[in-house]
């Protein structure tokens, strides 16, 4: 009895950790398309930092297709990757003055 109570709890935690997991990537999707707000008020079309923040336009495309598709984790890491990349071209700008 006490196995089949340990193997019940076990199924259970496995699914809040699934269903955690599969959740859409709001706050990243969020900060993303912040992050990309504030490079584009500061890099112009040409240079390296337009290269990067076209990138994180892309990466962040692409992560909303990925939430179509439910494909939550890949969005997830997408939207990580835009913010990253509109914080790279933030970066390479400053370091153009």
């Amino acid at each position: 009895m006490l196995n089949a109570m340990k193997r019940i709890a076990f199924v259970c935690m496995l699914l809040v950790i699934g269903a955690c997991a599969t959740k859409a990537p709001v706050q990243e999707m969020s900060e993303a398309r912040s992050a990309i707000a504030a490079a584009k008020s500061i890099v112009s079309d040409d240079g390296a930092a337009s290269k990067s923040l076209m990138s994180a336009e892309q990466a962040l495309e692409e992560a909303a297709k990925a939430i179509e598709n439910e494909r939550f984790e890949r969005a997830r890491r997408l939207a990580l990757d835009a913010k990253r990349k509109a914080q790279l071209a933030v970066q390479q700008k400053k370091s153009e003055k």
